[in-house]
């Protein structure tokens, strides 16, 4: 519902529910193919809530923080 109501790429929501943006990606295919399936429309969101500004935040920082943990090899 992110996704189709506002837009909500597939790596924030990988980042959300801690799964990898692959897999994340193949998820929103199949829901897309079984929407479909059933003829069922998700129209986006004239205005997208305010809750989605909070959210986007969240995931840029636990973004930084996965970011952070990561070394490099040199």
């Amino acid at each position: 519902m992110l996704h189709l109501r506002v837009a909500l790429a597939a790596e924030p929501l990988a980042v959300l529910f801690d799964s990898s943006r692959t897999a994340m990606h193949r998820t929103l295919l199949k829901i897309r193919s079984l929407l479909k399936a059933q003829s069922i429309v998700i129209a986006p969101a004239a205005t997208p809530p305010a809750a989605l500004t909070a959210l986007q935040a969240r995931v840029r920082a636990q973004t930084d923080n996965l970011n952070s943990m990561i070394k490099t090899t040199c």
